[in-house]
């Protein structure tokens, strides 16, 4: 279904199916959007200029900067150093921005693939006068925390990167969300570049979406293990799924985010402005909510499993929600799924258990229930065996609650939606133990261990 042929990549029939379903409906709505006139090609270039900065922060921020947009805008605007930062950070900004402008421009021809040398232009923008700049790297090195050892030599990389080159140059007609993540995954496979490949292989996935006229997609500090973990699941069995999926989901995120430019540039509203900054005060305790939550559920389960040598561990995903996101779901609007923690249990000798939660906008009953009230809602969900989505929900059976949320501004107090659809009220720490009790429970019935814990 897609030529992934050549590639270190592979989809079985199943998967081909369910990604061909997930970019049909990416297509249809671009499609809608690109009639009503919202996606135009000057619409593309506005929200690009808004999210310039963000842009560039957020990439960097991936390897380590810690430049905020703000400050990003700043660096490169003024061409200074921040104070409180490494002047280095500064000097990569600018770099970055530089390199991104260019993308732009070579986005324009739309009858060249993107190549190599493309890729060396780039790459000396971003590396500047730094050794290495635009030239494939001659020695080895190693990715810190990944098991993938890149080609050692260069002999190899040339070989790889010539596959890739004429890869692209094959498939031009492919989608460009398939044609972005297979390039930008394969490029950090191969990692030709001494230093920078994480940023150049970001850059080049957002040519492939502003050539084919989408807006960028901006994968944010926030998400960095899942973009981590993706690339190593795609290097170590060229398991392309779930990369894929993550790329889905930052294309929805770009096209709300497009939406939601459109509609600010018919003006400044200083009521709205006002409202906005209530918003961000609600999702902060949201947030704050939904980590205490986490951090009790955890300490919860330390303390059941402790007796038996089990583990319990929480793993919290950074600012899940950003502002647009939540307005988004307080209307009552999908959003691309958005990681809000993880759950893992492991007992030796028996086995593991491991959910995610994620956040969605309020089922009807949730809706009906708080008087027609819009916002977030916590869902729970198990590891798909297909891994394509990588996450399936649990619905009926969530441990304790199909569904967790709270009301505007109160982060102490979660209403539960159960099992039956009926709907309570209840404390953090209380929801907390039902939650953690319902966890074991469940590695009880799946891995049939019910003495462990009499």
């Amino acid at each position: 279904m897609f030529n992934l042929e050549g590639t270190p990549y592979l989809l079985d029939q199943k998967a081909s199916e369910q990604v061909r379903s997930r970019l049909d409906e990416i297509e249809e709505r671009v499609s809608l959007l690109r009639h009503n006139g919202t996606l135009s090609e000057q619409t593309v270039k506005d929200y690009y200029g808004e999210k310039r900065f963000e842009q560039v922060a957020e990439s960097n921020a991936i390897e380590g900067s810690t430049l905020s947009a703000g400050e990003t805008e700043l660096a490169v605007l003024k061409g200074i150093t921040i104070t409180g930062h490494d002047p280095a950070y500064a000097k990569d900004a600018m770099a970055l921005d530089r390199a991104l402008t260019r993308i732009t421009e070579l986005a324009r021809d739309t009858k060249h693939p993107t190549d190599i040398s493309q890729l060396h232009e780039v790459h000396a923008l971003l590396l500047e006068d730094r050794p290495g700049a635009g030239i494939f790297r001659s020695e080895r090195v190693t990715i810190r925390g990944a098991k993938h050892t890149p080609p050692k030599t260069w002999e190899q990389i040339m070989g790889m990167m010539t596959d890739w080159q004429s890869w692209s140059a094959e498939n031009g007609s492919l989608p460009a969300p398939i044609r972005s993540a297979i390039m930008h995954a394969w490029l950090t496979h191969v990692h030709p570049f001494i230093d920078g490949n994480g940023r150049l292989s970001r850059a080049i996935g957002n040519l492939e979406f502003i050539r084919a006229g989408y807006p960028p997609i901006i994968i944010k500090k926030k998400e960095r293990d899942r973009y981590i973990e993706a690339l190593a699941e795609s290097d170590e069995g060229g398991d392309i799924r779930s990369f894929l999926e993550l790329i889905f989901d930052r294309i929805e995120g770009g096209l709300t985010g497009l939406e939601l430019s459109a509609k600010r540039r018919q003006g400044f509203n200083p009521v709205i402005e006002k409202i906005r900054q209530m918003q961000e005060m609600q999702l902060y305790i949201w947030e704050t909510g939904v980590k205490l939550l986490a951090s009790i559920i955890g300490h919860r389960l330390t303390q059941l499993l402790e007796r038996v040598g089990g583990t319990g561990s929480i793993r919290l995903y950074d600012s899940p929600l950003d502002l647009d996101d939540y307005l988004e779901v307080c209307g009552g609007r999908s959003v691309s799924r958005s990681w809000a923690f993880a759950v893992k249990i492991e007992i030796p000798g028996v086995s593991h258990l491991e959910k995610l939660t994620y956040i969605g906008h309020r089922s009807t009953r949730i809706h009906q229930f708080m008087n027609y009230e819009g916002g977030p809602s916590l869902y729970w969900s198990s590891k798909n065996p297909a891994n394509f989505p990588k996450w399936l929900s649990d619905g009926e059976n969530s441990p304790y609650a199909m569904e967790l949320t709270s009301k505007a501004g109160n982060g102490d107090e979660w209403i539960a939606r159960l099992a039956d659809d009926s709907v309570q009220r209840i404390q953090t720490t209380e929801l907390a133990s039902r939650i953690a009790d319902s966890l074991v429970h469940q590695l009880n019935e799946n891995y049939c261990a019910d003495t462990v814990f009499k």
